[in-house]
């Protein structure tokens, strides 16, 4: 690994290892609950399968590739080449597989584990490739740092394109729900490629569209098997779209280009929480109903079931941090900022929950509510400890230790 830019530090690199958890922890408990549901574990006979999938072999490289890029922020310039973020990811997928021979229906996949180190690797081969272009390099970040929390969004919107898109397989019309993630994408790629770079040479311009593209398939790779063809249309749509939005004039004042980006994002990922909420579409109205838990426990419902309350429960994350960046130049400390996020959470999440409990089917729930409202909570001081590495990279020669306290 290249070392450190100049400018940065030992306060940027502990503010990074926290930003880097963070994030971790968020996509590996995707991961688990993707490759673990319905978490119906029981002594079953085991076995082994040794078959090569191309399309499982690409999905499991995809679903390990982010896993591998963000272990590598944990990693001193030192390191000997990324052993560590490989075995760290080799050893989680080991663990995954033995975990598979408890659930029906699954085994134990040594080509599973081998195209999971493929991604991991792939992973870190990018990070350390983007580590040598500098793209950390506070003098790119300039003036206009807080573009580094924008792409937060951008990370947490993959965990919630594998989510949408694994709802893909089971009903073709969720369409609807990846193409507003990748149009909230879009939104942000663009946004970042006028604003972080804006001479805009027209080669960089060209790239914007495929970036989006390679972005996208990186989400929503698992639909590619089942709906090969609407996964296909759906990329088109979206390098199409983001094509359409880079040859649009740039806005005016480059400095406040966060919240014109979160006007134009927030709208369209409400959308998406509310179509996403309220699926299937056009379902009867029913005298309303519903629980403090949930109408099936956990251990009950389907594998459908549980993705679709981690995609409720992703989604409220994602705009727990977008309302914190949304009034990121306040300067509110993470205790001030949260009782302001959770009270908007509260109000969207009990607005869903009333309008699920007068529809057929399970109804409303209240715990469903609150763990909605929990994951805006934990947007938010994700958002926090982007800000904070940000501060760190910008000012690499304060005593940064009191910004990470406040937004650990």
């Amino acid at each position: 690994m290249a070392d450190n830019p100049p400018g940065s530090g030992p306060g940027s690199e502990r503010t990074g290892a926290h930003l880097a958890l963070a994030l971790l922890g968020y996509f590996v408990l995707v991961t688990l609950v993707i490759t673990l549901s319905p978490f119906d574990f029981a002594v079953r006979r085991f076995r082994v399968s040794f078959a090569m999938v191309p399309s499982d072999v690409l999905a499991n490289i995809a679903l390990f590739l982010p896993l591998g890029f963000l272990g590598r922020s944990f990693e001193g310039g030192s390191a000997r080449h990324g052993r560590r973020a490989l075995w760290l990811a080799v050893g989680f997928s080991v663990f995954v597989e033995t975990a598979q021979i408890f659930i029906r229906g699954r085994y134990v996949s040594p080509i599973d584990v081998a195209s999971n180190a493929c991604g991991a690797r792939i992973g870190v081969l990018l990070r350390d490739r983007l580590e040598r272009l500098a793209v950390w390099n506070p003098n790119l970040v300039g003036r206009i740092g807080l573009d580094v929390p924008l792409v937060g969004l951008l990370y947490l919107l993959v965990p919630q394109l594998w989510l949408s898109s694994v709802g893909l397989v089971e009903d073709a019309r969720r369409s609807v729900t990846t193409l507003l993630l990748g149009c909230a994408g879009s939104i942000v790629l663009v946004a970042l490629h006028r604003h972080r770079w804006p001479s805009g040479a027209r080669l960089a311009a060209q790239v914007v569209p495929p970036l989006a593209l390679v972005w996208f398939v990186v989400g929503a790779l698992p639909a590619a098997t089942a709906a090969p063809r609407t996964f296909g249309a759906l990329a088109v749509s979206l390098a199409a779209l983001t094509w359409w939005f880079v040859r649009g004039d740039p806005a005016p004042d480059q400095q406040r280009f966060e919240v014109a980006t979160l006007q134009r994002f927030l709208p369209v990922f409400a959308l998406y929480l509310i179509v996403a909420a309220l699926w299937p579409p056009f379902r009867s109205i029913a005298p309303w109903h519903g629980a403090v838990g949930f109408a099936n426990r956990l251990n009950n419902a389907s594998v459908v079931d549980l993705l679709l309350l981690l995609e409720q429960v992703g989604g409220f994350t994602l705009l727990g941090y977008a309302l914190a960046e949304w009034k990121g130049r306040r300067e509110l400390s993470l205790a001030a900022d949260l009782p302001r996020v959770a009270l908007a959470a509260i109000a969207f999440a009990t607005t869903l929950e009333l309008a699920q409990g007068a529809l057929l089917g399970p109804g409303a729930s209240l715990l469903r509510a609150l763990l909605s409202t929990s994951g805006a909570l934990y947007g938010v001081a994700v958002y926090h400890l982007a800000r904070a590495h940000v501060r760190a990279l910008r000012e690499p020669s304060t005593d940064v230790s009191k910004r990470i306290t406040e937004a650990a």
